[in-house]
Formats: C-alpha cells, sequence, structure tokens
C-alpha cells in the first residue's frame, strides 16, 4: 500500500517537472525569436562595443537558446529524475538551464539600466522573476529533491514579484498597457473610430482596477496557508495578459507570449502541486 502511494506521489511529480521543463523550453524559443531585434544587453553596450559586436553577441544568444529549446526535451528523456553528479545529461543541463536564467536576468537587469528613470523599467528586475527562476527552480527539482518548502517559496515570492510589477503598470497607466486593451477591443469588437474616444477612457478606468487586483492577489499567495484558488486564478490571469500580445497585434508576436508563459504557468504550477499535497494527505 505505502509502495502504490509512493509511486503515485513520483508519477505525480515527475508530470509537473515535464510541465516546468515545457515552460522553460517555450521561454527559451521566446527569448530567441525575440533576438531579431536588439536586446537590452545590446542596448546597454552599444556604445561602448559597437553595432557589429553587440550584433554578433545577440546572435550567438540566439544560437544558443535555440540549442537549448531542441536540448532540453532531449534531455528530459537521458537524464532521469534525480541523476546528478558527473553523468554527460546533467552536466549539459545545467550549463543550459542556468545560461537560461542568466539571460532572462540579465534582460530584467538591463532593461532597467538602459532605461534609468523610466518607472515602467525600473520594475522589470522583480516583475520578470518567475522567467529567471523558473530555469532555476528545474535544476535544482530535476536533482530529485522534490517541491520542498524553500523552493516552494521561492516561487510564490517570484509569482508575487512578478503581479507587484504588473501591477505597478497597469497603475500608472503604461502606454504598452493600453494599447493592449484597446488592440483587443478592436480585434473582438471591430475598429470603430466613432468609439475611439470611448475605448481609451474604459482603458484608463479599467487599468487602476486591474491594478488594485494584482497587488491583493500578490499579498494572498505570500500567506502562509496554501490558497489553491488564489494560484489558480494567478495562472488564468497570467495566461490572459499574456495571451493578449496576440489579441491586440496578431500571431506575429507569438515570442512575447511564449516569453510570458511563465507568468502563468508557474502560478498553476503551484496549484497543480498544492492539488496533489491535498490529493495526497487524504488518500493515506
Amino acid at each position: 500500500m505505502e509502495s502504490a502511494a509512493n509511486k503515485q506521489t513520483f508519477d505525480l511529480s515527475s508530470r509537473l517537472l515535464w510541465y516546468l521543463r515545457w515552460l522553460v523550453v517555450f521561454q527559451c524559443a521566446g527569448y530567441a525569436a525575440q533576438l531579431a531585434t536588439p536586446s537590452s544587453l545590446n542596448s546597454w553596450l552599444l556604445e561602448s562595443l559597437g553595432d557589429s559586436a553587440v550584433s554578433a553577441l545577440d546572435a550567438w544568444v540566439a544560437r544558443i537558446l535555440w540549442i537549448a529549446t531542441v536540448a532540453l526535451p532531449a534531455l528530459g528523456i537521458v537524464r532521469p529524475i534525480g541523476v546528478v553528479g558527473r553523468h554527460w545529461p546533467a552536466r549539459c543541463e545545467v550549463l543550459i538551464l542556468g545560461f537560461a536564467a542568466a539571460w532572462a536576468l540579465s534582460e530584467a537587469f538591463f532593461s532597467w539600466r538602459a532605461n534609468l528613470g523610466n518607472p515602467f523599467h525600473a520594475t522589470d528586475p522583480y516583475g520578470h522573476a518567475v522567467r529567471y527562476l523558473a530555469p532555476v527552480a528545474l535544476l535544482l527539482l530535476w536533482s530529485g529533491k522534490g517541491i520542498d518548502l524553500r523552493i516552494e517559496w521561492a516561487l510564490r515570492f517570484a509569482v508575487a514579484g512578478t503581479f507587484i510589477g504588473h501591477g505597478l503598470c497597469c497603475w500608472w497607466l503604461k502606454p504598452a498597457f493600453l494599447d493592449l486593451i484597446l488592440g483587443s477591443l478592436d480585434t473582438f469588437f471591430g475598429i470603430d473610430w466613432e468609439s475611439a474616444a470611448e475605448r481609451e477612457v474604459f482603458a484608463k478606468a479599467f487599468l487602476p482596477w486591474i491594478a488594485v487586483q494584482d497587488f491583493i492577489l500578490a499579498g494572498l499567495i505570500l500567506l502562509p496557508k496554501r490558497l489553491r484558488w488564489v494560484a489558480l486564478w494567478m495562472a488564468f490571469w497570467g495566461f490572459v495578459t499574456a495571451l493578449s500580445r496576440l489579441t491586440a497585434f496578431g500571431w506575429e508576436r507569438w515570442p512575447d507570449l511564449f516569453i510570458r508563459i511563465c507568468n502563468g504557468g508557474i502560478p498553476l504550477l503551484l496549484w497543480l502541486h498544492w492539488r496533489n499535497l491535498f490529493k495526497n494527505r487524504f488518500s493515506l
């Protein structure tokens, strides 16, 4: 009986880890595709290194991220959960996931540094937290430790930081967010120049309410009690905001969706993990 319960727990954890792996894969693909345009690091180094050097750097980073997109699913097959040390897939995965985390963090950091004085970019170091912590979490979890309290709380704080960053940009009426609402309204209801002014008024009135929701959710996810409905709603809202890039501007903006896949994906991971804990507690 105990053996069957342990096997069920392992199977559930394995599925969660594969889910997290695919989140990181999609994120890497999004970052790689986004490098068709200059990166934040490119903008930071442009004056000191020149255009040719920073463009070459972006191109190499894009190649590595495309390799990561292909390699991570394969490494998940050849590297069993819990295998660490000198096993070559484990070494490869450490390098790939470390690079993926470092690139996501550098994009957040240099986006802020390249736009000093811009309050919207000042939120990037914590607003992008789920993006650079997701590869780190995958690396730690695949080592066989499971989602312990330290990793769970790191993911909780990452989700809270992302929602606080998003909420602040909403509260300050970020023009890009207004464009997302207006573009989505045009997609669903058609372009209507007569109602354009009314839609803009609606968007400006709606963003502060989104901000209040984001702040409340960020506070609730950090409560000691595991509120599964909070994680589930944050997952839904994270996916909605990520998908708004497509509803507002079309399918060519898919890299923006993939880059933000963890905005909803990590809260959903927490919800799935908490649901598993709840099921296991009552199946013993």
